[in-house]
């Protein structure tokens, strides 16, 4: 299964890591994080990360020293870089001679900046390296692709993502992957995938996984799996019109041999990729176009040929996601692969949707399983059992944590009170996972230290606070926080935030 994009935050900012770290994982990201430059660099080449967010003021240092450093070593000079700086234009006016640089991010950054930008500078993170290096102009917007190939590595674009580019774009082409030994190609065209075809996949390959109607079809497997685009195909193509009784069968065969292809794709060793724009689609497929999405291409594959371990799925939690210029085409689902999509909320494990929609759980783990690789959902951890006390002065901030996190949430235990009396009466009394408390003025440190001296240690502490200037972070740092909510409170934050805290162990298991 292809990893996850990993993201390297470089910061000396321990609220600034922590936060990366919270927001970026739950969305479906890995993380790493460095305190300072020379680390920074270190874990650079060690890990290769998909994509490097690097503070501009570093101990010592300063960030553009970085990415000299960055473009000097032939291993990481390819990786693309998101500059974060409270100093914006006067700070990224440094960077414009290096070409590692692909966007910037504006310090104090709120966790839904930081998630878009950092979605989009994976996107267009290595098409733009590649215009640099090539010293042409990189289109500003996605319907501005030049006709020449696009070229890059799925270990920076994956395919959904590149996928997502063109199609969102309405781009007509073919797509090019290396996968391991294999070379398969999309045909795409009007924002859809119209076939799927390998020459170096053999037949025998996808053959035991063909549906037990149409395996008196596995003979054409030879000829619909190559890209013949010999004169006679066409007459060939017209020859099958005729002679098969039931046309749809051959479509069937065709949708199902772009499943497997696409699920190899999904699931191979990461290579190279090239989309050209001047090529014909092959005469079987002009025929027989696919017109369908990705997601419905990767659902069938692992309906077909995989099996996922009922131990382990029976018991995973899903959302639906919506992330930033992708592209939510659900063409060629069927009315129950829908149904399961729509179900999945975040809120029940699959064993329970599938009993409570009657359905077979084999299919709904498939079906779910196809999704993920299609990146129209994501995962998120087992509801568990947790306490937490919330204090803020404000009756909207209770309201939306009663509501977000308590029993019609996501089932926890939530205390909430507007005093500070009356938040020190409770922690005496009892045990919370997770105390939330505002810290917007100075006496509220103090409190919050009382707070933490007499709470358990295993007890994590929030802080609600308005962060307007960079300056304000190096009070947070000070603290020692768990966590930090920025003003005004969003439902979506507050759940990440909390699930964060309560559930890394169980999220990094089942990843």
């Amino acid at each position: 299964m292809t990893e996850k994009p990993l993201i390297l935050v470089i910061d000396d900012s321990p609220t600034i890591r922590k936060l990366v770290d919270c927001h970026l994982s739950q969305a479906g990201y890995r993380v790493a994080a460095a305190p300072d430059a020379d680390r920074g660099l270190e874990m650079s080449r060690e890990l290769l990360p998909n994509l490097i967010l690097l503070d501009h003021q570093l101990p010592g240092t300063t960030g553009d020293e970085v990415c000299r450093k960055l473009l000097e070593d032939e291993s990481t000079a390819r990786i693309p870089v998101v500059i974060s700086s409270a100093m914006r234009n006067r700070a990224f006016a440094r960077y414009t001679e290096f070409n590692n640089i692909v966007d910037q991010i504006p310090k104090p950054f709120t966790p839904e900046l930081l998630k878009s930008g950092v979605a989009n500078a994976l996107q267009m993170g290595e098409l733009v390296l590649q215009a640099q290096r090539a010293g042409s102009a990189m289109p500003e917007a996605v319907g501005e692709v030049n006709e020449h190939s696009l070229e890059g590595k799925t270990s920076v674009f994956p395919l959904r993502g590149m996928l997502d580019f063109l199609n969102n774009g309405q781009h007509q082409g073919r797509l090019t992957l290396e996968v391991g030994r294999d070379r398969i190609r999309f045909f795409l065209s009007g924002g859809r995938i119209q076939a799927v075809v390998s020459a170096t996949v053999q037949p025998d390959r996808i053959e035991p996984f063909l549906p037990p109607e149409n395996s008196d079809l596995a003979p054409l497997l030879a000829l619909t799996l190559s890209e013949q685009q010999d004169p006679s195909m066409g007459g060939l193509v017209k020859l099958l019109e005729r002679s098969l009784s039931d046309p749809r069968r051959l479509r069937a065969l065709l949708r199902f041999q772009a499943s497997a292809l696409t699920l190899f794709a999904l699931t191979g060793d990461a290579g190279e990729f090239a989309f050209e724009t001047k090529v014909v689609i092959p005469p079987m497929f002009q025929a027989f176009p696919l017109q369908i999405s990705l997601a419905a291409l990767a659902v069938e594959g692992s309906k077909r040929c995989e099996a996922p371990d009922l131990d382990v799925w029976q018991r995973l939690v899903f959302a639906r996601q919506n992330v930033r210029g992708a592209n939510l085409d659900r063409a060629g689902l069927s009315p129950t692969e829908l149904k399961i999509h729509t179900m999945l909320d975040g809120t029940q494990d699959l064993a329970t949707l599938a009993s409570r929609a009657g359905l077979s759980l084999p299919e709904v783990a498939a079906v779910a399983r196809g999704l993920e690789l299609a990146g129209m959902i994501e995962r998120r951890s087992p509801i568990i059992n947790a306490s937490l006390l919330v204090l803020d002065e404000d009756p909207e901030t209770s309201l939306l944590a009663q509501r977000a996190l308590g029993p019609e949430g996501e089932g926890y235990q939530v205390k909430a009170v507007r005093d500070r009396v009356g938040a020190q009466l409770l922690l005496r009394r009892s045990t919370f996972d997770v105390v939330i408390l505002p810290l917007d003025r100075p006496e509220h440190d103090t409190f919050y230290h009382s707070m933490r001296s007499q709470a358990p240690e295993s007890t994590k502490f929030i802080g609600i606070v308005g962060i307007n200037e960079e300056s304000e972070l190096a009070r947070l740092d000070a603290m020692g926080l768990d966590g930090v909510l920025h003003r005004p409170v969003s439902e979506t934050d507050l759940k990440t935030t909390v699930k964060h805290l309560l559930n890394a162990d169980e999220l990094a298991a089942v990843s």
